[in-house]
């Protein structure tokens, strides 16, 4: 299950650690179709309906593909969602005819034939090569390719080999953890030969905690407010961070790309190790965060972060006999719902602050 909720609004991915990756390529939009319903016989206004978007794909395909090297096993377990759209399967809406429409069941066909004609490293990869297919296949029916992937992460065991030396297993796994990357490619046509492509990375799932070092205090209130002042206190999150790469970045290795964001993400979050570093509010941490990666990673041309605060509450104790609260507070009462949401996205500035 899921370590904490899913904040992509646009995915129903929920109690899975997966990764996505969702492409867009797209042609000129065709004429849309209009039609007309008289609501009687008689002379009456005309009412025109028209489609105003359409698409059809398929949804939660599953896969697991493994290639095999004579030095190791490798393994990519995903859920791939494909969404078409194209004017001709307009058609099928307004009069019932289907000649124009790629059934779902090929598109599910398609990703797992897909996966095993062609080698890829990432589910970038993967996902560029989906999403070139049917607007290449079929460009007099389809103009847009969507695909989302989501991945099952999973790493190598680590333990000792025959000769007694602890190295990752050739060929055995366990559920990785924590978080998980996420990337949307966008690929559109371009009149002067190649595709102009953007690429956004990102991680999800990423559940922090600090269990000193930040407070919240001296914030506005008003006739509703009933929070205290928290000088010191547990801090919790979910991170789910996007970041767009720089032209320049495209191509290059996007694995230690990410890896490398994520740990300023979570070196920014803890601080020092023996000292930490102190929050005055999560706002003020989450912009930390950005600016260190905006700072130390050139590659990446913006950042958003969202952290909803996920509250662990001191449970009151006191019929005991028992001090629970700052500066003695132990035990406390971990919740998600109903959560705090901070957001922002940050880019650098051609001036100081």
């Amino acid at each position: 299950m899921r370590a904490c909720k899913d904040h992509l609004a646009d995915f129903n991915v929920a109690d899975r650690l997966q990764v996505h990756s969702a492409i867009c390529i797209q042609q000129p939009e065709a004429p849309a179709f209009r039609f007309s319903l008289l609501s009687s016989p008689l002379s009456v206004p005309t009412m025109v309906v028209k489609l105003l978007h359409h698409e059809h794909g398929k949804g939660r395909v599953r896969m697991l593909k493994v290639t095999r090297t004579p030095e190791k096993h490798s393994v990519i377990q995903l859920e791939a969602e494909v969404l078409l759209e194209g004017a001709p399967a307009a058609s099928a809406y307004y009069d019932g005819d289907n000649g124009h429409v790629l059934p779902t069941d090929s598109v599910k066909n398609t990703v797992w034939v897909l996966a095993k004609k062609h080698e890829f490293a990432s589910l970038e990869d993967f996902g560029v090569i989906l999403a070139k297919h049917f607007v290449t296949k079929h460009p007099e029916m389809i103009s847009v390719a969507k695909v989302k992937l989501f991945e099952t992460p999973w790493e190598r065991i680590v333990v000792p080999d025959s000769k007694g030396k602890t190295r990752p297993h050739q060929h055995a796994f366990v559920s990785a953890s924590p978080g998980f990357s996420t990337a949307y490619v966008v690929a559109r046509k371009s009149a002067y030969g190649a595709p102009e492509v953007t690429v956004q990375g990102g991680v999800d799932g990423l559940k922090v905690l600090k269990t000193t070092q930040s407070s919240f205090v001296d914030f506005f209130r008003d006739e509703y407010t009933t929070l205290p002042d928290v000088p010191d206190r547990l801090v919790c999150t979910c991170v789910t961070s996007t970041w767009n790469y720089t032209p320049d970045a495209i191509g290059g290795d996007f694995i230690s790309r990410a890896a490398e964001i994520k740990n300023v993400l979570l070196e920014t979050f803890a601080g020092p190790a023996d000292v930490g570093v102190p929050s005055p509010a999560v706002q003020y941490t989450l912009y930390k965060m950005g600016e260190a990666v905006l700072e130390r990673c050139p590659y990446v041309k913006d950042i958003k972060i969202t952290m909803p605060n996920i509250h662990n509450n001191p449970i009151d104790l006191s019929r005991f006999g028992c001090k629970n609260i700052h500066p003695h507070g132990e035990v406390f009462l971990p919740t998600d719902e109903p959560h705090g949401i901070i957001s922002a996205t940050m880019v650098r500035s051609a001036s100081k602050l």
